[in-house]
């Protein structure tokens, strides 16, 4: 089997990296820019020849589970893409997922029982103490600020166990349209547009995307720029960066973060079964990156005890660059993906990313495909376990875990199906697990008995399916 040049457009690998967008968000703070173009890279020629006018149909299902409880996510997904005769290709496709489970809130575990607060919204009026799902209590509160049913939701937990809200849950609807073709000389112009929408949160994307091949077609050159605007409107406002905990609601009631970035691609057949990818990538993002949910322990100095809490604070600009080298070679019939990444920001975070995986042919129709993938980062350089009262506050900090120092392994395994010429099934499952270090050395009091790394270990399986047809 000879290796095919990566092109857009394969339905249900662009849906599968699609689908595992919310399982990647989760398990890790960077997403990776050259993911879509990762994806891409497995294309194999379709069946309806050069000139002739066909489409794809794609769906997928993601489910994602953390252990001990934790947060769970379903997410179906589908999309179409229509091909034309000269090159032209049009996509649609569409994303729903529904989030739900316990999620740490940055703080530290204590001895002690410990109680948190959140301002809750209130469709009708609040006379009553009444019991909400999760464990939590909603509570009246006298009327501030012009909010006439004004309460909160309070949650506590036990003694010697990681705080975690278990109200946490949450529902989000995306969808992307995206149009290429050939343009005269120039071998590939396309645009993209996306928009995604949760209860508290707003994304909306555009992208262009340029591609040249030379060399009789060896060679592709290209360049692509993405850009988009989120808006952050969480339950009960933003809250001031570093203030102690408040169940009121806040004066500032959303924020916005631009973010504008290109990655640059060299792609070449080397030989017959070897091709070979680099990207370089660049991205700049301004504005409210905050998590308004998040707080970060204030802590005695000499017992460790937990005396307040802070909602944290992160820089309103951020930078980054990434440098992304993929390999593909077909020892027929396995065909080998060796990837190797490295990012830097101006956070202080670097990280280095390793993935192999082995797509075996069982035979004309059904493949196997295990996968292992390597990940390690540095610590920002404003996160903290916790802050010391008393001491001076930093302009910055942070307790969030994706913050933190850690390393990672996900182990995954693949079975595809080629049901007839024209469709083709698959199922994948996988396992994600965090490893960080609880036990730092500047751990005071209590603390030092404590496991302060809030790290996770996940699986998740994803079922998809895709149709050519005319």
């Amino acid at each position: 089997m000879q290796l095919k040049r990566r092109r857009p457009g394969r339905t249900r690998e662009r849906l599968a990296a699609a689908s595992a967008s919310l399982l990647a968000a989760t398990l890790a703070l960077h997403s990776d820019p050259a993911g879509a173009q990762n994806a891409d890279s497995a294309h194999t020629s379709n069946d309806f020849g050069p000139g002739t006018l066909y489409s794809e149909l794609g769906s997928a299902l993601l489910i994602y589970q953390e252990t001990g409880g934790r947060v769970m996510a379903i997410e179906p997904s589908a999309s179409l893409t229509a091909h034309g005769a000269d090159g032209e290709e049009l996509t649609f496709g569409f994303t729903l997922d529904a989030v739900s489970g316990a999620t740490p809130n940055g703080a530290v575990p204590s001895d002690q029982t410990q109680t948190f607060v959140t301002p809750l919204k209130l469709k009708g009026s609040c006379t009553t103490v009444t019991t909400a799902s999760g464990g939590s209590q909603v509570v009246c509160l006298p009327p501030t600020q012009g909010q006439q049913n004004s309460a909160e939701r309070l949650y506590t937990t036990p003694p010697n166990t990681l705080p975690v809200d278990k109200g946490f849950r949450d529902h989000r609807g995306a969808f992307d349209l995206g149009w290429s073709q050939p343009l005269g000389p120039i071998s590939l112009v396309g645009f993209g547009a996306g928009y995604s929408l949760e209860r508290d949160y707003q994304a909306i994307t555009a992208n262009g995307r340029i591609e040249q091949t030379f060399n009789a077609n060896d060679t592709t050159v290209s360049l692509s720029v993405n850009s988009e605007i989120d808006s952050s409107f969480p339950y009960g406002g933003i809250p001031e960066p570093l203030t102690a905990m408040d169940p009121h609601f806040k004066d500032v009631t959303a924020r916005q973060k631009t973010q504008l970035g290109f990655v640059l691609g060299l792609t070449e057949v080397l030989t017959r079964r070897w091709l070979t990818q680099i990207d370089y990538s660049y991205d700049a993002q301004n504005g409210y990156q905050s998590d308004p949910y998040r707080f970060i322990s204030l802590v005695d100095p000499v017992s460790g005890e937990p005396t307040n809490y802070l909602y944290e604070s992160r820089p309103w600009n951020r930078t980054s660059q990434s440098v992304f080298w993929e390999n593909k070679l077909d020892f027929d019939p396995v065909v080998t993906d060796l990837s190797l990444r490295y990012f830097k920001d101006n956070w202080g975070i670097t990280s280095k990313t390793a993935e192999l995986s082995e797509r075996i042919n069982l035979t004309q129709r059904t493949y196997l495909e295990p996968s292992a993938r390597w990940y390690q980062q540095s610590a920002a350089n404003f996160f903290h376990y916790y802050l010391v009262d008393g001491a001076a506050l930093p302009a910055f900090a942070s307790a969030d875990t994706r913050l933190n120092a850690f390393t990672s392994m996900t182990y995954g395994l693949k079975l595809g199906f080629r049901m007839t010429p024209r469709t083709e099934l698959d199922f994948s499952g996988g396992f994600y697990r965090q490893m960080g270090n609880g036990h730092p050395a500047e751990a005071i009091g209590q603390l030092k008995q404590q496991n302060l790394f809030g790290g996770t270990d996940a699986a998740y399986v994803l079922l998809g399916y895709n149709w050519d047809f005319h």
